[in-house]
């Protein structure tokens, strides 16, 4: 086979010696899907990363061959490599708003990708990814993330070649979205002959989308149906977070409009609705890190600025933020200690000679390891990192954890096992949870009470179990599909 990708017996150590990667073989024809799934940590975006002939750093690959259309990617000099990608491989990270410059417009960033750029190619390559042409003139950092993905996905195919590698491409998306992304791939396969590889957990979802299923690590065991967990006794007491009439613009765009949001002491309240309904710019209002808004906020019975009032250092640690993907805020160049040691100084409660010990206790919180405290975030698992990130925000000791899509890119039992953690955290230490997710599976096991948003307001809120079995909104609907 001259076209697609071809790879025999590749396996991949880290110089410790660990393996990064069992050996694998595999084949995709131009025109066919693969899809690669497995527990965190198994090695798949290590696999799909070495078919662009990259290895982290540190690692080596052991034995085998990868060939992306008839090249050996590893035989190729690092200068001649990055011209066959140029012109062969295409990559779309799993979290695309990350590789696109926000402040770009979408036409410069299909121009600079484009082999060929012309007006007609851009408007092809929006059409083919379901954007309308307004969008080259929006900027990346105003999309969300769904739009985001289908923008990366866009720069990919104007590139105009034989191989699209995507990771994690379904994450984070509700359900309508997700079908939307996995009959986009399967046409791009189909109609444009690229040989496509994918990763992700969605398992019907991805039987659906792919030619051939390649499971790595252990073999999962199949998704049982989770009922909705018994609800709680209504609180009684302050809240730990009420925010009323919140409202959010970016220039003369409004994203919220008059939100209202309470989560109880101790309490979970989940945050849904469909990608662009502003629950990460909810998320960023509620952390002071969006400054164009209005509205009150009170946590733990102190009143918080929102918008362009700054928050004092003690207020700024009350709500924390535990991002969908920790490699977005996690300094690759720091070590977990330079990670943990900066919100315990932020504190000022922890003198500087306690620093690495209180670290190694917050490590223990989260069933980490001492021992992983000088270790990168890149030499760590999906999981690991995100338990770090967990970590980081329990070492401010705040009053609020919101959790932003923290399962979507890990697989079903490594998501449990996070979630159960999250729970764990919010019984013993009293803290209110916002939990953010398109998982209704996560949703109902976790979050007792769910509040729905669409274009920027709130569209239906209640009791879970109520909500997911009787929806009214179109949003919900949508959501459950």
């Amino acid at each position: 086979m001259s076209g697609g990708v071809v790879v025999d017996e590749l396996s991949i150590h880290a110089l410790s010696g660990a393996e990064l990667l069992a050996p694998i073989s595999l084949r995709v024809p131009p025109g066919t899907v693969v899809a690669l799934t497995g527990p965190s940590g198994t090695g798949k975006t290590t696999l799909m990363r070495a078919l662009l002939g990259h290895l982290s750093h540190g690692a080596t690959r052991t034995r085998g061959t990868v060939h992306v259309a008839g090249q050996d990617v590893f035989a190729l000099s690092p200068v001649a490599r990055q011209d066959f990608r140029r012109r062969n491989i295409a990559f779309v990270d799993q979290d695309p708003g990350a590789a696109l410059n926000p402040v770009m417009r979408v036409r410069t960033l299909l121009e600079e990708a484009a082999s060929r750029p012309s007006d007609s190619m851009l408007r092809a390559a929006l059409a083919r990814v379901d954007l309308p042409e307004s969008f080259l003139r929006r900027r990346s950092g105003e999309l969300s993330g769904g739009e985001q993905r289908r923008v990366a996905l866009a720069v990919a195919l104007v590139r105009e070649v034989g191989v699209l590698v995507a990771d994690e491409p379904l994450a984070g998306l509700h359900g309508n979205l997700r079908n939307a992304i996995a009959d986009l791939l399967r046409s791009l396969a189909t109609e444009d002959k690229l040989a496509l590889v994918v990763s992700g957990h969605h398992t019907e979802i991805l039987h659906g989308l792919a030619d051939e299923v390649v499971e790595l690590g252990e073999s999962r065991t199949a998704l049982a149906r989770l009922a909705a967990r018994a609800a709680e006794p209504p609180s009684t007491g302050r809240p730990a977070l009420d925010a009323a009439a919140i409202c959010a613009t970016a220039g003369r765009t409004r994203l919220l409009h008059s939100v209202d949001l309470r989560v109880p002491a101790g309490g979970s309240v989940a945050l849904a609705g469909p990608s662009g309904a502003g629950k990460t710019t909810l998320a960023r209002v509620l952390t002071g890190v969006h400054t164009e808004a209005t509205g009150t906020l009170v946590v733990d019975s102190r009143p918080l600025a929102v918008g362009r009032a700054r928050r004092t250092r003690r207020d700024r640690r009350r709500v924390q933020l535990i991002p969908q993907n920790p490699l977005s805020t996690l300094n690759p160049k720091h070590t977990v200690l330079q990670a943990l040691s900066r919100p315990l100084r932020l504190a000022g409660n922890t003198p500087r000679s306690e620093v690495t010990e209180r670290a190694a206790d917050l490590l223990r919180s989260v069933d980490l390891a001492p021992d992983l405290l000088h270790r990168y975030p890149g030499a760590l698992s999906g999981g690991q990192r995100q338990r770090v990130a967990v970590a980081r925000a329990l070492g401010a000791e705040p009053d609020i954890l919101i959790c932003d899509e923290i399962t979507s890119a890990l697989d079903d039992r490594t998501a449990r096992s996070i979630m159960d953690l999250i729970e764990r955290t919010r019984h013993t230490r009293g803290i209110g949870t916002l939990v953010i997710s398109h998982d209704m599976a996560v949703i109902a096991a976790y979050c007792p009470q769910i509040v729905i948003l669409g274009n920027g307001a709130v569209v239906e809120q209640g009791r879970t179990a109520e909500v997911l079995t009787a929806p009214h909104a179109v949003e919900t609907k949508a959501l459950l599909a």
